[in-house]
Parts: structure tokens; C-alpha cells; sequence
């Protein structure tokens, strides 16, 4: 067997992965990816039709500099692709005061001068009068916020790459890698590639990798619901901005988009402690159970009083959840040809555009002047931010 030598190789692409090809590509790099799926697969987490892309971030403030970098590369691959990447439609963050929704996001407002406005309950019933908003609840709306096509991303990113000279081996599985000297060695299951540098964007399939390095990840099943019916009219992009709602006190998050076509609305939760736990990602069961949709549809019902809610599809999808629900982004601690990208904990995908960036940084030079520092490895060894 032939032994094919790259600058890099990177194992994945999805929507890190194909990120990091493109940058890489970009910079002259000879370079692979590996994924036993087609860009824009429904296998892993990078699908699902849309993903909300937002600067003002409860979910930490640190995340913010690498947004507007962010912004700034999806705003630039959707000139270079001439294609309708990044719908800037709005978001309006909502709900009961004390909901997690609403603490983070003041408190993330508090930290950065980010645009919004602060509506209180009579403002939202006036703006808003097609929504179920709760007795006393509050809501911000951010300008910046929106969606990203997230399965049209992934293809573009790969095929910006492919454009800029890389090449990607699909349909084809990783058996193993392993140190050889000071590259790497990766055998497919059909070729053996010999490397400078590899770089793990594995998604759901590097939960072994970060449990090795000390980080206790796990992986969860998602389920995405989209709804029709009579009276979806009244929640279209015209009038509905993408949506994060903390119904009452505590952590319970629905999160969704406006309708965009013929399947409408789309809505899903984003508490992961009733999350089912998955230990294989190739066997994650896909169909409907009876405890997925009952809380959703409670939801539904209650947020959009004027449509006859009927479901017209799901998706299921998976979450890599690290302990403290942030990303893990860095060099391996012992093997510094091996750069690792992974629990992107179900908030990831928006960063995609910067972390191909950060991630070509790492590969090539070994640094990056990307604030990514809370993100690093160390943090489990010190204490999470």
C-alpha cells in the first residue's frame, strides 16, 4: 500500500472540520480530510436545516471576540459562495427574569457593549402580539442575532477547500492513528496517510480522545421538531426573529426559528440534564420515542396560541458535552503534532468560520492570536471559568 505524505490531515468535516480544510487549503497547505460521510451529512451534529448565530453570548462573555471574528469569516464565505449562508432576521432572548436565559444574557450585556433593546412584557405583547408571553416576563432583543444554513455551510466550506486545492477522501473510515516520530501516521480503510500534523474535529466520535486527556465528555441525543398547520402564516420571517425562551425560573431553555418553508416553525430545549445518553454515535436511535416531543409540544402550544400545531418533521441530532459545557480547543499536551477541537456542547456550530481559523493556526504555527485560552486544556487541572 502506497503511502500518501500531507502537511495535514484532518479527521472530520463536518462543521469544524470542513472549516479547518478550507483555512488551511487557503493558506497553501497540502492538506486532507476523512469522514466516512458526504459535507452536509445528518449523522452527526452539523445539520438540522438552521443554526442560531448570536454576538451577545450568555453562554460566557469570553466567547464575544471570537464572534465578531466569526461574523466577519461567514459574512466573507457567503460572498465567495454567492449563496444565502447567514440570515440576519434578529433574536429575541425572553422569559421569566430569573430563568438562566435571562440572567446571562443581563449579565452578558453587562460585560460587553453589544446593541440591544430591552423590552418589558407590555412592549412585547404590543410587538409580538402572535406570541404566548408570560405574566412579568422580560425579553432583549439583539439585532446582530440570526441564523446560519447549517448544512449548506459545511458543503461550502468543503468545497471552497476543494477550490483551493485540498482534497477529501469520503465514504471512507478511520481505523486508527498513531505518533510516528514527529508526524502522525493515519490509516483509513483503504489507504495509509503519513502527516506533519492532524487535526481531531471528530464531533460526537472524540468523546474516547478527551476522556484520554482527563475530560470527562459525554454525548447526548438531541431532538429537533419542526411544526405546520393552520395559522403558520402568522409566524414567518417577517414577523417572528429566531427565539430563546426561559418559560419559567431555573434552566429549561426552547430555542427556535421562524418559518422558512414548508415544514414551519422549528423548536427544541436545550436542558441536557434529561438528555439520553449515547454510547455508540453510529447507533443513536433516530426514531421518535414516547418522552421526546410531550414538553416541546406543551411548549408549542403555549408560544404560538394562533397556529393548529401539527408536526411535520425531526431530526435528531448530538450533542459533546464536556463538564463545563465549554469547547475544548488546543494542542495535545505530549504530542504537539496533534491539535484537538471538540465538545462543542450544542453551541458550537456558530463558531465554526473562526475555529477553522484558530484550528489552521495551531496546525501550522502552533499558536494563534485567537482568545482562546479559556477554551485550552488546563482548565480542567485548574478549575473551569
Amino acid at each position: 500500500m502506497n503511502v500518501e505524505h500531507w502537511d495535514a490531515v484532518v479527521l472530520g468535516c463536518g462543521g469544524m472540520g470542513s472549516a479547518t480544510l478550507y483555512h488551511l487549503a487557503g493558506r497553501g497547505a497540502r492538506v486532507c480530510a476523512v469522514d466516512p460521510f458526504q459535507p452536509g451529512h445528518d449523522k452527526g451534529s452539523s445539520h438540522g436545516e438552521t443554526r442560531i448565530i448570536r454576538k451577545a453570548y450568555l453562554e460566557h462573555p469570553s466567547y464575544v471576540p471570537l464572534l465578531d471574528r466569526a461574523y466577519t469569516l461567514w459574512d466573507g464565505l457567503t460572498e465567495e459562495s454567492g449563496r444565502d449562508l447567514f440570515v440576519r432576521c434578529g433574536l429575541l432572548a425572553m422569559g421569566d427574569r430569573d430563568s438562566r436565559v435571562m440572567q446571562r444574557q443581563a449579565a452578558c450585556y453587562a460585560a460587553c457593549d453589544l446593541p440591544h433593546e430591552v423590552l418589558d412584557e407590555d412592549e412585547m405583547r404590543k410587538r409580538y402580539p402572535h406570541l404566548g408571553i408570560g405574566r412579568d416576563w422580560g425579553a432583549y432583543y439583539d439585532p446582530l442575532g440570526g441564523f446560519l444554513r447549517v448544512e449548506e455551510c459545511v458543503r461550502q466550506h468543503a468545497q471552497g477547500a476543494r477550490n483551493r486545492g485540498a482534497t477529501l477522501y469520503v465514504g471512507e473510515s478511520m481505523r486508527r492513528w498513531s505518533i510516528d516520530g514527529q508526524g502522525v501516521r493515519i490509516e483509513t480503510d483503504r489507504r495509509t496517510l503519513q502527516a506533519d500534523r492532524i487535526v481531531l474535529t471528530m464531533g460526537p466520535w472524540a468523546v474516547t480522545q478527551l476522556r484520554a486527556l482527563g475530560v470527562d465528555a459525554r454525548v447526548v441525543r438531541k431532538v429537533l421538531f419542526w411544526y405546520g398547520g393552520v395559522g403558520i402564516q402568522s409566524y414567518g420571517l417577517d414577523s417572528l426573529p429566531c427565539f430563546l425562551v426561559g418559560p419559567e425560573k431555573g434552566e429549561d431553555t426552547f430555542y427556535g426559528f421562524p418559518s422558512i418553508d414548508s415544514r414551519g416553525v422549528k423548536v427544541a430545549e436545550h436542558n441536557i440534564f434529561l438528555d439520553d445518553r449515547v454510547d455508540e454515535p453510529r447507533e443513536v436511535n433516530r426514531a421518535l420515542t414516547a418522552n421526546d416531543e410531550p414538553v416541546i409540544r406543551q411548549f408549542v402550544d403555549a408560544f404560538f396560541p394562533q397556529l393548529e400545531a401539527r408536526r411535520t418533521h425531526h431530526a435528531v441530532c448530538m450533542y459533546t458535552m464536556t463538564p463545563d459545557e465549554h469547547f475544548v480547543v488546543d494542542v495535545h499536551p505530549e504530542h504537539p503534532q496533534v491539535i484537538l477541537a471538540a465538545g462543542f456542547s450544542g453551541h458550537g456550530f456558530k463558531f465554526a468560520s473562526v475555529m477553522g481559523e484558530v484550528l489552521s493556526d495551531l496546525a501550522l504555527e502552533g499558536k494563534t492570536e485567537q482568545p482562546i485560552d479559556f477554551l485550552r486544556l488546563h482548565r480542567f487541572q485548574r478549575g473551569a471559568i
